[in-house]
């Protein structure tokens, strides 16, 4: 089995699908040592990825955030609305800027101005160092897909070994949409060379909360 098969069985096992029973090992898949420093792990994979890791407790971050925000150009965040965690934080940041808060529509109907979207992710998996963002109900997916700068709030307990564990809660209602975010959006699709930002965020940041 090669490593794009694999990846399709284990999601097929995670979704409830013929990929393996519940339990069963799945093949080509080392399992994950229990001792295993999950968030030390999602913290080097994260990084490795290309993006950029803060830790928390948030007082302690805003500088740091602050100050990367403003080299990239960063003048307005924005945050969904029902993002309680995202809203504290986009609303703290804003002496740090000087950074305005707008909102999702006015980013996507043409906002000139260099945008960071927040928002709290459901999960981050260690092996891979990627941040799950889903449409549960009724969840925007903006900030991860039209800023120029997407950092995503991660509490610490959110952090699972391995995708499986971040699918298995979706089973019984899977959203309509899941976001994987690896770093910052990549492509190599023009004559094989690296682009940076061409389909989304130029930098991904995870601020992870203790």
């Amino acid at each position: 089995m090669n490593e794009r098969e694999s990846l399709f069985h284990r999601l097929s096992a995670a979704c409830g699908g013929r990929g393996a029973a519940a339990g069963e090992p799945l093949a080509g898949v080392a399992p994950m040592a229990p001792e295993d420093d999950r968030v030390a792990l999602f913290a080097k994979a994260f990084t490795a990825a290309g993006g950029v890791l803060l830790r928390g407790p948030v007082e302690a971050a805003l500088s740091d955030l602050g100050e990367i925000l403003r080299a990239e150009g960063v003048a307005a965040l924005f945050f969904p609305e029902d993002d309680a965690a995202a809203r504290e934080i986009a609303e703290a940041l804003v002496p740090f800027g000087p950074f305005t808060l707008t909102t999702g529509a006015e980013v996507r109907g043409g906002n000139a101005a260099a945008s960071a979207g927040f928002r709290t992710a459901e999960a981050a998996i260690a092996e891979t160092g990627t941040v799950v963002e889903t449409s549960a109900g009724g969840k925007t997916l903006l900030p991860g897909l039209i800023a120029d700068v997407h950092v995503s709030i991660v509490p610490a307990a959110s952090v699972v070994a391995r995708m499986e564990e971040a699918l298995a809660v979706f089973t019984a209602g899977p959203p309509r949409n899941i976001s994987f975010l690896s770093g910052p959006s990549k492509t190599a699709d023009i004559e094989q060379t690296l682009t940076v930002g061409a389909h989304g965020p130029k930098k991904a940041i995870a601020l992870l909360l203790e």
